[in-house]
């Protein structure tokens, strides 16, 4: 008797800037509900484009009791800045991929979200995201 496969992988949400958010602007990906992962397993992959001159693009984690109010994640209790992680120049830019582990904390939350926020220049459509959340589902067998 074989046991099935419990590595998995969800769409956390893909899209661009279009709608030229102003700096400081959080953008949030697609709603992971938590209940079927297994502690310290859950990961994202991080896309960023960032193709606007002088923008800066951060990922960061959301939570939510209802999928419809959503607070951020603080990586632990010092509260730490989240760091830049794609800043675009005058010309073309590399995609920029990063891994970033979701806190534990998340799953004593019914859903989970990757985002984004801009700093200093309002987005466009050349700037792009996607999120791919990686995790093992939880099972009472080990």
């Amino acid at each position: 008797m074989a046991f099935p496969a419990r590595w998995t992988t969800a769409s956390g949400g893909s899209g661009d800037l279009t709608a030229a958010p102003v700096a400081g602007t959080t953008t949030g990906g697609t709603a992971l509900a938590t209940a079927d992962i297994a502690p310290g397993t859950l990961s994202c992959l991080f896309v960023i484009d960032a193709e606007t001159d002088t923008i800066t693009i951060t990922g960061k984690f959301q939570v939510s009791a209802d999928n419809s109010t959503w607070y951020d994640l603080a990586g632990d209790a010092q509260n730490p800045a989240n760091v830049t992680m794609a800043t675009g120049t005058a010309g073309a830019d590399a995609t920029v991929n990063k891994v970033l582990p979701v806190p534990t904390e998340a799953l004593g939350w019914k859903y989970v979200r990757a985002a984004i926020v801009n700093g200093v220049a309002t987005g466009g459509a050349a700037d792009t995201y996607a999120f791919t959340f990686y995790y093992r589902k939880y099972s009472a067998f080990a």
